[in-house]
């Protein structure tokens, strides 16, 4: 598995559980460092090498090439090999807006919009390209899941239907993945650089709830193996509520 995001490590938990033998190779230093932080990677790096994950660190993948008996071998960046019978690579996506590079849009990352998701007088963008100024992560963002899809979408409609006092777009996103005996539930947006708070349980337990704030609001909850606190959070996610007092409110739960 080349790439320790979302998908190679629900690729590699579902290959455990099958019985197969797994080897991860990520070039950065903990799994899901880029969007979580290396205390959570670390976290979950734990839990599955624990299942039997080999996962290698810190290291990419030069090569790939074919070998007789129809499998793959992997050079990688320290020197070593592996030796594969299928190699998966989940090292992430970009929006397919070639076609669209004579439309006179603003192309960066997707299809950039303003906060009622219009990218031009009567074009409106959905889905995975789109990338909008939204005011709770204070910055431009694209989101990939499916519950934004829909959401983008029914908003693009209403945009395109009532004009530009139809507000602004800015959900509170969240998604799932199911990793081992992992249940990982994010709510709202998380990033390294944001200020985080345990409000349930530690890094050294097995499960763990962590809240997200920028400029003293909260604006995310990331539970793991806490779906209650991420549920009973989402009113104070969606609400911007001061992020000291969901905090006090949140390790009360």
């Amino acid at each position: 598995m080349v790439g320790a995001g979302f998908i190679g490590l629900e690729v590699a938990a579902s290959a455990r559980q099958r019985g197969v033998d797994v080897v991860v190779v990520e070039p950065l230093s903990q799994p899901l460092e880029r969007v979580l932080g290396a205390d959570v990677g670390a976290f979950i790096a734990r839990s599955h090498r624990a299942h039997g994950v080999d996962l290698r660190l810190g290291i990419g993948v030069s090569s790939l090439a074919a070998t007789d008996d129809g499998g793959v071998l992997a050079h990688l960046g320290d020197g070593s090999l592996v030796h594969a019978d299928r190699v998966v690579v989940g090292i992430g996506v970009r929006p397919a807006t070639g076609w669209l590079s004579q439309a006179g849009l603003n192309i960066d990352d997707g299809v950039v919009c303003d906060e009622t998701l219009s990218a031009a007088p009567g074009v409106v963008a959905a889905g995975d390209v789109v990338r909008w100024p939204s005011r709770r992560a204070g910055r431009l963002v694209r989101v990939e899941h499916w519950d934004h899809a829909i959401a983008s979408g029914e908003a693009a409609a209403r945009r395109l239907l009532l004009g530009p006092d139809v507000g602004a777009f800015d959900p509170v996103p969240w998604f799932w993945s199911d990793q081992h005996d992992m249940k990982i539930q994010l709510l709202g947006f998380a990033d390294p650089g944001l200020t985080t708070e345990v409000v349930s349980g530690s890094f050294d337990e097995d499960r763990l709830a962590l809240a997200y704030g920028r400029e003293g609001v909260l604006v995310g909850v990331l539970g793991i193996n806490r779906p209650r606190h991420v549920a009973l959070m989402r009113e104070r996610v969606t609400a911007s509520a001061p992020f000291s007092d969901a905090v006090a409110a949140a390790r009360e739960l």
